[in-house]
Protein backbone atom coordinates (compact mmCIF):
# COMPACT_ATOMS: atom_id res chain seq x y z
CA UNK A 1 0.00 0.00 0.00
CA UNK A 2 1.58 3.34 -1.17
CA UNK A 3 2.16 5.81 1.70
CA UNK A 4 -1.21 8.43 0.85
CA UNK A 5 -3.64 5.49 0.84
CA UNK A 6 -2.18 4.35 4.43
CA UNK A 7 -2.87 7.75 5.88
CA UNK A 8 -6.61 7.78 4.48
CA UNK A 9 -6.75 4.24 5.58
CA UNK A 10 -5.11 4.80 9.01
CA UNK A 11 -7.17 8.00 8.99
CA UNK A 12 -10.63 6.60 7.95
CA UNK A 13 -10.47 3.79 11.11
CA UNK A 14 -8.85 6.63 13.91
CA UNK A 15 -11.86 8.64 12.51
CA UNK A 16 -14.40 5.61 13.24
CA UNK A 17 -12.60 5.41 16.49
CA UNK A 18 -12.90 8.51 17.76
CA UNK A 19 -14.50 10.46 15.79
CA UNK A 20 -13.34 13.65 13.73
CA UNK A 21 -12.92 15.89 16.22
CA UNK A 22 -11.23 13.94 18.73
CA UNK A 23 -8.18 12.50 16.38
CA UNK A 24 -5.29 14.74 15.95
CA UNK A 25 -2.91 15.02 13.34
CA UNK A 26 -0.49 14.05 15.47
CA UNK A 27 -2.18 11.02 16.01
CA UNK A 28 -2.74 10.23 11.88
CA UNK A 29 0.97 10.88 11.43
CA UNK A 30 2.10 8.33 14.23
CA UNK A 31 -0.42 5.68 13.44
CA UNK A 32 0.31 5.94 9.92
CA UNK A 33 4.40 5.56 10.74
CA UNK A 34 5.45 8.53 8.88
CA UNK A 35 6.98 11.77 9.51
CA UNK A 36 5.24 15.02 9.66
CA UNK A 37 6.93 16.52 6.32
CA UNK A 38 6.01 12.81 4.58
CA UNK A 39 2.47 13.49 5.73
CA UNK A 40 2.15 17.44 4.21
CA UNK A 41 3.84 16.04 1.05
CA UNK A 42 -0.26 14.45 0.58
CA UNK A 43 -2.02 16.76 2.34
CA UNK A 44 -2.00 20.39 3.80
CA UNK A 45 -3.78 19.94 6.80
CA UNK A 46 -6.24 17.90 8.66
CA UNK A 47 -9.03 19.34 6.85
CA UNK A 48 -8.12 18.51 3.59
CA UNK A 49 -7.42 14.77 5.03
CA UNK A 50 -10.83 14.52 6.51
CA UNK A 51 -12.13 15.89 3.34
CA UNK A 52 -10.01 13.37 0.92
CA UNK A 53 -11.22 10.46 3.75
CA UNK A 54 -14.67 10.73 3.02
CA UNK A 55 -14.57 11.48 -0.83
CA UNK A 56 -12.94 8.21 -1.13
CA UNK A 57 -14.13 5.91 1.90
CA UNK A 58 -17.99 7.08 2.46
CA UNK A 59 -19.42 9.11 0.05
CA UNK A 60 -18.07 7.03 -3.01
CA UNK A 61 -19.28 3.88 -1.88
CA UNK A 62 -22.69 5.60 -0.65
CA UNK A 63 -22.78 7.05 -4.42
CA UNK A 64 -21.27 3.57 -5.84
CA UNK A 65 -23.96 1.56 -4.22
CA UNK A 66 -26.80 3.85 -5.66
CA UNK A 67 -25.44 3.31 -9.04
CA UNK A 68 -25.05 0.15 -8.82
CA UNK A 69 -28.29 -1.02 -7.99
CA UNK A 70 -29.49 1.50 -10.63
CA UNK A 71 -29.04 -1.87 -12.92
CA UNK A 72 -29.75 -4.54 -10.22
CA UNK A 73 -31.70 -6.79 -12.14
CA UNK A 74 -34.83 -6.68 -9.14
CA UNK A 75 -38.18 -5.46 -8.87
CA UNK A 76 -38.46 -1.84 -7.74
CA UNK A 77 -39.91 -3.36 -4.15
CA UNK A 78 -36.52 -5.43 -3.87
CA UNK A 79 -34.58 -2.28 -5.16
CA UNK A 80 -35.95 0.09 -2.34
CA UNK A 81 -34.76 -2.96 0.23
CA UNK A 82 -31.63 -3.03 -1.32
CA UNK A 83 -30.31 -0.04 -1.79
CA UNK A 84 -30.89 1.29 2.27
CA UNK A 85 -29.59 -2.09 3.78
CA UNK A 86 -26.11 -2.18 1.36
CA UNK A 87 -25.77 1.36 2.49
CA UNK A 88 -25.88 0.20 6.49
CA UNK A 89 -23.47 -3.22 5.59
CA UNK A 90 -26.55 -5.48 5.82
CA UNK A 91 -26.10 -6.61 2.97
CA UNK A 92 -22.61 -7.90 2.54
CA UNK A 93 -23.08 -10.98 1.30
CA UNK A 94 -24.59 -10.08 -2.03
CA UNK A 95 -22.88 -10.49 -4.82
CA UNK A 96 -20.61 -8.14 -7.05
CA UNK A 97 -21.33 -6.30 -3.76
CA UNK A 98 -19.51 -2.80 -3.31
CA UNK A 99 -16.87 -2.50 -0.21
CA UNK A 100 -15.78 0.43 1.69
CA UNK A 101 -12.15 -0.47 1.71
CA UNK A 102 -10.20 -3.54 1.64
CA UNK A 103 -11.09 -5.92 4.55
CA UNK A 104 -13.97 -3.76 4.71
CA UNK A 105 -16.50 -6.80 6.74
CA UNK A 106 -14.73 -5.22 9.35
CA UNK A 107 -16.00 -1.87 9.67
CA UNK A 108 -18.72 -1.22 11.72
CA UNK A 109 -21.72 0.62 9.69
CA UNK A 110 -22.89 2.22 12.99
CA UNK A 111 -20.41 4.26 13.61
CA UNK A 112 -19.78 5.23 10.19
CA UNK A 113 -23.33 6.86 10.16
CA UNK A 114 -22.62 8.19 13.66
CA UNK A 115 -19.31 9.88 12.19
CA UNK A 116 -21.40 11.22 9.53
CA UNK A 117 -24.06 12.64 11.89
CA UNK A 118 -20.50 14.10 13.91
CA UNK A 119 -19.24 15.81 10.52
CA UNK A 120 -22.82 17.32 9.21
CA UNK A 121 -22.91 19.40 12.53
CA UNK A 122 -19.86 20.39 12.35
CA UNK A 123 -17.95 20.37 8.87
CA UNK A 124 -19.60 22.35 6.39
CA UNK A 125 -17.96 19.82 3.51
CA UNK A 126 -18.98 17.07 4.85
CA UNK A 127 -22.94 18.70 5.02
CA UNK A 128 -22.59 19.90 1.22
CA UNK A 129 -21.37 15.89 0.49
CA UNK A 130 -24.17 14.36 2.98
CA UNK A 131 -26.77 16.99 1.52
CA UNK A 132 -25.61 15.94 -2.84
CA UNK A 133 -25.93 12.05 -1.82
CA UNK A 134 -29.41 12.48 -0.21
CA UNK A 135 -30.71 14.62 -3.16
CA UNK A 136 -28.81 11.19 -5.35
CA UNK A 137 -30.79 9.09 -3.35
CA UNK A 138 -34.06 10.92 -3.79
CA UNK A 139 -33.75 10.99 -7.47
CA UNK A 140 -33.14 6.97 -7.27
CA UNK A 141 -36.19 6.60 -5.41
CA UNK A 142 -38.09 8.55 -7.68
CA UNK A 143 -36.66 6.97 -10.33
CA UNK A 144 -37.66 3.23 -8.81
CA UNK A 145 -41.27 4.89 -8.12
CA UNK A 146 -41.72 6.05 -11.72
CA UNK A 147 -40.34 2.68 -13.24
CA UNK A 148 -42.88 0.92 -10.67
CA UNK A 149 -45.90 3.14 -12.21
CA UNK A 150 -44.05 2.46 -15.69
CA UNK A 151 -44.84 -1.72 -14.57
CA UNK A 152 -48.30 -1.46 -13.42
CA UNK A 153 -46.58 -2.57 -9.85
CA UNK A 154 -47.45 1.22 -8.67
CA UNK A 155 -51.01 2.98 -8.93
CA UNK A 156 -50.54 5.81 -11.51
CA UNK A 157 -52.75 8.57 -9.61
CA UNK A 158 -49.77 9.57 -7.67
CA UNK A 159 -46.92 12.14 -7.46
CA UNK A 160 -43.98 10.20 -7.86
CA UNK A 161 -41.64 12.69 -5.90
CA UNK A 162 -44.51 12.83 -3.00
CA UNK A 163 -43.62 9.12 -3.05
CA UNK A 164 -40.18 9.32 -3.28
CA UNK A 165 -39.61 11.63 -0.12
CA UNK A 166 -42.30 9.19 1.61
CA UNK A 167 -40.10 6.72 0.97
CA UNK A 168 -36.74 8.51 1.65
CA UNK A 169 -38.30 9.53 5.05
CA UNK A 170 -38.86 5.58 6.30
CA UNK A 171 -35.43 4.72 4.86
CA UNK A 172 -33.69 7.25 6.90
CA UNK A 173 -36.44 7.06 10.17
CA UNK A 174 -35.17 3.63 10.41
CA UNK A 175 -31.53 3.62 9.95
CA UNK A 176 -31.42 6.56 12.86
CA UNK A 177 -33.79 4.04 14.62
CA UNK A 178 -30.92 1.63 14.33
CA UNK A 179 -28.22 4.12 15.07
CA UNK A 180 -29.40 5.02 18.66
CA UNK A 181 -31.08 1.77 19.14
CA UNK A 182 -28.27 -0.74 18.16
CA UNK A 183 -30.05 -4.07 19.32
CA UNK A 184 -33.14 -3.72 17.06
CA UNK A 185 -33.04 -5.75 14.07
CA UNK A 186 -32.40 -3.98 11.39
CA UNK A 187 -32.98 -5.97 8.59
CA UNK A 188 -36.31 -7.16 9.33
CA UNK A 189 -37.55 -3.65 10.45
CA UNK A 190 -36.28 -2.24 7.21
CA UNK A 191 -38.07 -5.07 5.29
CA UNK A 192 -41.30 -4.76 7.11
CA UNK A 193 -41.52 -1.01 6.87
CA UNK A 194 -40.86 -1.19 2.92
CA UNK A 195 -43.29 -3.95 3.09
CA UNK A 196 -45.55 -1.82 4.44
CA UNK A 197 -45.07 1.25 2.51
CA UNK A 198 -45.34 -0.83 -1.01
CA UNK A 199 -49.14 -1.96 0.72
CA UNK A 200 -49.44 1.51 0.36
CA UNK A 201 -48.11 2.11 -3.16
CA UNK A 202 -49.52 -1.06 -5.03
Amino acid sequence: MDTKSRILQTAFNLFLEKGFASVSLNEVIKASNITTGGFYYHFDSKDSLMVAVIEKYIFNYFNSTVEQIKHFQGDPQEKLKKVVLTLVGADLNASNKTEIMENSNGIDYRALHILLIEGVHKYDIIKEHYTKFYYNLLEFNKEVIEEGISQGVIRNDTDPTELALMTQSVMVGTIMMWVVMPTIPLEKIMTSNINQLWDRLK
